[in-house]
């Protein structure tokens, strides 16, 4: 393998005579893949994206204003055009589909509640014909623009609103399908040598084929995953909502942020035992009108350049120079892992314990992506020195909604060492033999570990962490899981790393 210096363009690949029934070549030019035999008479071609080979960006994923302070004139008809050109659309003609709807409907209209109508609003653009897209999306638009606030009826809330496009190509699916169909052939002797008939038999009754891992990789059709942190990027308060559909999510932005829960139980479960926070960190505040169009369109960029790299083999390559789908379906496995976790970590704010317990796993994650170990991603330099090359990487515009996250997550760490309270010590004193900024790092991998029960299971780390678990009140800042976020929002801002990583990951 060269040095990780020295990444290769293309990867070498033995191409199924039987793909796409027969016409291999068909589907190459569906996933924007360039094909070459490595020599004359050779099995073996060398695949490159298109992107590389042109050196221009993927455009795998596309953010469009459709509405709002972003756009001069609404531009409606380009949902129903991409809508109609989506291989797949939802069938809204079931009964029960309508009865499911009538009842949401009727819920929104008799509680008055924003998110009783939010919901009704996101199923009826799921399932809405490509013909009825349009029209429907901007009656919503409309009517979020002149929603009056709760005590001023003259004050519009949402003013500001405006509606997203994020299109995804099916080039990405077809990219990323292609790792199951060849981790079948890897171990599936019969497929290997070119037996496919017992295959068409399978499906043909319903079966599964190719679905090495498929569910946990659903977020490449919908993108719900990858959204899923930006629109949560101001919990615990909700600045824009989503509605997926095959042909791509349309977000709904409100320019202004509002409550996202409610000071009481907002369904029979929230009366259970949990806990949540006991001050409040974040306000509701009114957003630049540009600052929700300019976020979203920052986000997807970074999903674009991600999805680039992690849809293009040449960098899941054996020690031989091979393309390995076991390595290309790790490392695809351990993205979406960070991004739904992420997610549910925003999601979560009643329930202190579930997000830490997620920040470990989060943590764990970036440290496989990055190499950077717990001690370093909870040592509050180096947590400080991320936030301000975020701030000086983000748009200004855009950092409105992207950052508060992160800022907190840093105030939370440096929150974290005044709980050491045996003695009130200046910053640079010691705590357990170790400064603040290490026993805080370490403290937080005491209590990772802990995940498996309290006590150190290595000898040198007893003394330690007695120590640690002493001097500390185990008081845990309630922002303290927005870490994950931090190094989720740093690690997509940097495409070069993590090409480098995957090419390196074994």
């Amino acid at each position: 393998m060269p040095s990780p210096t020295e990444i290769p363009a293309s990867v070498a690949l033995e191409v199924p005579p039987w793909l796409w029934g027969g016409v291999p070549g068909e589907f190459f030019t569906r996933a924007n893949l360039r094909v070459r035999r490595s020599a004359p008479g050779s099995s073996l071609w060398l695949i490159q994206t298109e992107e590389s080979y042109n050196r221009v960006r993927p455009g795998l994923v596309v953010a469009e204003h459709i509405a709002g302070p972003a756009q001069k004139r609404a531009r409606y008809e380009t949902l129903t055009r991409v809508a109609r050109d989506a291989t797949v659309n939802v069938n809204l003609k079931g009964r029960e589909c309508q009865e499911q709807l009538a009842k949401v409907r009727e819920r929104a209209e008799g509680s008055g509640s924003l998110a009783d109508l939010f919901y009704y609003w996101q199923l009826m653009v799921a399932v809405a014909e490509p013909d009825e897209l349009a029209a429907l999306v901007a009656a919503i638009h409309a009517q979020l623009v002149e929603t009056p606030a709760e005590r001023d009826p003259d004050l519009k809330l949402f003013r500001n609103a405006a509606v997203h496009l994020v299109r995804r190509s099916d080039v990405l699916l077809h990219r990323t399908k292609l790792v199951g169909v060849l981790l079948r052939v890897a171990y599936d002797e019969t497929l290997a040598e070119g037996d496919v008939q017992y295959l068409k038999e399978v499906s043909a009754a319903g079966g599964r084929v190719f679905s090495s891992s498929q569910h946990l990789l659903q977020g490449f059709m919908l993108l719900d995953a990858y959204l899923g942190p930006l629109l949560g990027a101001l919990t615990p308060t909700f600045w824009a909502f989503s509605a997926h559909r095959a042909s791509g999510p349309v977000i709904f932005t409100l320019g202004h942020t509002i409550n996202g829960t409610r000071s009481g139980p907002g369904e029979f479960l929230h009366l259970l035992p949990s806990q949540g926070a006991i001050r409040r960190t974040w306000s509701i505040t009114d957003l630049a009108p540009l600052a929700c169009s300019e976020a979203v369109a920052w986000w997807v960029a970074r999903l674009d350049a991600l999805f680039g790299t992690v849809s293009d083999l040449a960098l899941f390559a054996d020690a031989e120079g091979a393309y390995s789908p076991r390595k290309h379906l790790q490392a695809l496995l351990t993205v979406e892992q960070l991004f739904r976790r992420v997610g549910s970590i925003l999601t979560s704010p009643r329930d202190a314990h579930a997000q830490r317990v997620l920040l470990f796993t989060v943590l764990d994650t970036v440290e496989r992506l990055t190499g950077r170990d717990i001690d370093r991603l909870c040592y509050l330099p180096f947590a400080k020195k991320k936030l301000a090359e975020l701030e000086s990487n983000v748009p200004p515009a855009a950092s409105l909604i992207l950052l508060p996250l992160a800022r907190r997550a840093v105030a939370a760490l440096k929150e974290l060492q005044d709980g050491f309270f045996m003695q009130r010590l200046p910053a640079d004193a010691q705590v357990a033999g170790l400064s603040k900024d290490v026993a805080a790092a370490r403290y937080v991998k005491v209590l990772r570990n802990a995940t498996h029960g309290h006590g150190a299971k290595s000898a040198h780390l007893v003394d330690q962490t007695h120590a640690l678990l002493a001097h500390h009140d185990g008081d845990i800042p309630h922002d303290l899981p927005l870490l994950g976020y931090l190094y989720l929002l740093d690690w997509i801002t940097r495409p070069d790393d993590y090409r480098r990583f995957f090419y390196k990951s074994n």
